[in-house]
């Protein structure tokens, strides 16, 4: 008698435990909550819950309080931006064979990299968390700058802008440069398929 009260006891203490570790493994699945203190983490193939090589619908199922729009930049390159409370967080270029995200590009700072890189940060800052400035190059088609970091994490991208001008210090029609402009942040931050 007393060892199927302690069995019993045993299958309800088990029960209990396999149902807080659910829980848990299901709370450690979901994104975090707007305007929470725990930023998005964004990886090399990932801004969060959005992941390369997702189609649209998982993209929406992944971002439920999300919505979705198509636009053309001034290249006629079709974005589909992201907006979550009607603030832009993501734009993503979708590969046009089997309509996959192929280009993930973070406008909010509601985002970070491991190292804590989030759009809008001063480049001096992203410098100390990555280890260095490798170069910054303006791209003469789109008009935009890239930084790269000695500590850059793979297939990450950061698009760079200057407060006053350009983001970096160009000497004599130069593309290229080692020097940042004080007033230089992080614009966006693109994660980009191999």
């Amino acid at each position: 008698m007393q060892q199927k009260k302690w069995l019993a006891g045993c299958g309800l203490v088990l029960a209990l435990l396999l149902g807080g570790c659910d829980e848990s493994e299901q709370a450690a699945q979901q994104p975090p909550m707007q305007n929470s203190t725990t930023p998005y983490l964004i990886t090399g193939t990932s801004a969060g819950p959005v992941q390369l090589g997702m189609n649209m619908n998982e993209v929406l199922i992944a971002l439920p309080e999300a919505t979705s729009d198509n636009s053309p930049d001034g290249e006629g390159i079709n974005w589909v931006g992201i907006k979550m409370h009607d603030e832009t967080i993501m734009s993503l270029l979708l590969d046009e064979s089997d309509h996959t995200v192929s280009l993930i590009r973070v406008f909010s700072p509601e985002f970070a990299t491991e190292q804590g890189v989030r759009v809008g940060e001063n480049l001096q800052s992203v410098v100390e968390k990555l280890n260095g400035l490798n170069e910054i190059q303006s791209t003469e088609i789109e008009s935009r700058e890239f930084a790269t970091f000695r500590n850059s994490p793979q297939s990450v991208e950061f698009q760079v802008v200057g407060g006053d001008g350009t983001a970096g210090v160009y000497s004599n029609n130069e593309t290229i440069t080692t020097i940042a402009s004080p007033s230089a942040t992080i614009h966006s931050i693109w994660i980009v398929e191999d």
